[in-house]
């Protein structure tokens, strides 16, 4: 009998374990979305300012990973943060809060301040927990430790022994079952906490990658108007290099010019001369040829006497030989005159279509100089409109007489797409603000970009929102007034409940509305 409730027993333990194994996944699946669900909540109430819940909740949330054994997940990372956070900012507890960092740290090197929570008082804290040696840290729970208990009697320590000599190899059983199932737990949840880290990273990255690009984007507008600038000034600058060049080479021309005409008249002073020389020559020519006439009728005169006439023939026809040689020498200087005076006329044409090209070269030249300083002065008048409007936009409108709200904005309910947003707000006198931020984000980004306002000559507190960031369909923004201890005095719309502004694809903006 006995031997059979031993196989009975031994039977059922496995069952026993396997059952206590897969109740204890399930308690730590759920101790894990509690600590999440405290871990939100706390942050929400830190926003809100509510300090009293937002350390009830990170207690809580301590006391949970304590009681399953979750004291060294990295959720209890960003809880430590927190109550560092709450301890320096509001408890001016620094050394507390150092401790809580260096826990924090200690569980995960990787974890990080939270940019709207990282005051500089903050900052140092962390900077020194990095430096801590988490064996010193000890147990950092809220809670005060149960009182001793009493001290038990031998007889009451002799039983305690036997039962616990009784019930040691089933206990033993059971914390390897309960280690199993919590380490199973721990694993499961490691991978699922790798997976969302790597499902953020990725989209951070995609992010930062846009951002980038945007960036890389003006950038490279800066540089093609820089580009194009320059280049007009190249270009201006070679017009004035070709103008001083046409006015050397139209002083080298009129030069030549000056020189052609004069070889002209020296050409036209030879010719007169030559035809000068000439005139004699006709002359002769024709007083050889009344010569010849002569000759001949004396050689006519001869012909009675046949020697006197062959004589005067022979005479005659040297004679005439003659001439005729002088004579064909004249017409060939003649000629050569003639040829040297239709190449001077050639030259000279030459010369005068040269000089029409030149003038018509420089009267194109300075229109284009003067339609390139034309459109330089459009172009720098309209950067100084453009300059004017953008401070006017930036400066906003007059104050109201009266502010209703702690904090009232002047933005519009609609804006286009990729054009500035100019951002104009102001508190109420008694509010006591010292400075305003205003947060804004995307639809659909989890986190809100922060943006220090400046106080402008009106008293509005202003800020521009480049055109690059106005994208989507909505903005969520909201507000807040600090004080001189950078406390939270007033806000307009909160983290968790933004004000909202829609983006069209283009248009028109709506007139401004104050919220």
């Amino acid at each position: 009998m006995h031997v059979a409730k031993r196989i009975v027993s031994l039977a059922f333990v496995p069952l026993l374990m396997i059952g206590a194994a897969r109740n204890a996944a399930a308690d730590a699946k759920e101790a894990m979305e509690q600590l999440k669900a405290l871990n939100q909540s706390a942050a929400a109430a830190y926003q809100d300012g509510d300090f009293d819940k937002t350390k009830s909740q990170l207690q809580e949330a301590i006391t949970v990973a304590k009681e399953n054994g979750l004291s060294s997940n990295r959720m209890m990372a960003q809880v430590y943060i927190l109550f560092g956070v709450l301890k320096i900012n509001e408890h001016k507890d620094t050394a507390a809060g150092v401790r809580y960092f260096a826990k924090a740290i200690d569980i995960s090197p990787a974890v990080k301040i939270p940019p709207t929570m990282a005051t500089k008082a903050v900052k140092a804290a962390f900077a020194k927990a990095e430096d801590v040696d988490p064996s010193t840290l000890g147990d950092l729970g809220e809670t005060e430790a149960a009182p001793a208990a009493k001290k038990p009697s031998k007889k009451e320590s002799a039983k305690e022994a036997a039962a616990a000599a009784a019930e040691a190899k089933e206990q033993e059983k059971q914390d390897r079952a309960e280690k199993a199932a919590t380490a199973a737990a721990e694993k499961k949840q490691e991978e699922a906490d790798r997976k969302q880290a790597a499902a953020e990273r990725h989209k951070s990255d995609a992010e930062t990658t846009k951002l980038v690009d945007e960036l890389a984007q003006a950038r490279v507008s800066e540089s093609q108007l820089k580009v194009d600038r320059d280049k007009l000034k190249s270009q201006l600058g070679e017009a004035k290099t070709y103008l001083q060049q046409l006015e050397k080479d139209k002083a080298a021309k009129e030069k030549q010019v000056a020189d052609a005409n004069a070889k002209i008249a020296q050409l036209e002073k030879d010719k007169a001369d030559r035809d000068a020389k000439l005139g004699p020559t006709g002359a002769k020519i024709a007083q050889l040829e009344k010569d010849k006439a002569e000759k001949d009728k004396q050689i006519a005169a001869l012909t009675a006497s046949d020697k006197k006439e062959r004589d005067a023939k022979e005479a005659l026809q040297k004679e005439k030989t003659e001439r005729d040689r002088q004579l064909n020498e004249a017409k060939a200087r003649i000629a050569q005159l003639e040829k040297d005076k239709a190449d001077r006329d050639k030259q000279i044409a030459s010369l005068s279509a040269s000089d029409k090209k030149e003038r018509e070269a420089r009267e194109k030249l300075e229109k284009t100089m003067a339609d390139v300083a034309a459109r330089e002065r459009e172009r720098h008048s309209k950067e100084i409109e453009d300059q004017k409007e953008r401070e006017k936009l930036v400066e906003g409108g007059e104050l109201p007489g009266h502010i209703r709200e702690p904090v009232t904005c002047d933005l519009p309910d609609e804006v286009p797409a990729g054009e500035d947003l100019y951002v104009h707000c102001v508190p109420q006198p008694g509010v006591g603000a010292k400075m305003l931020a205003f947060y804004y984000r995307s639809a659909g980004m989890a986190l809100y970009n922060a943006v220090t306002l400046e106080r402008s000559r009106k008293g509005w507190y202003v800020t521009t929102i480049p055109g690059g960031r106005v994208s989507g369909r909505l903005i969520h923004y909201y507000v807040e007034a600090r004080d001189g201890k950078e406390k939270v005095a007033a806000s307009n719309g909160k983290a968790t409940s933004p004000n909202v502004i829609t983006i069209r694809p283009g248009g028109l903006t709506k007139a401004h509305g104050r919220k």
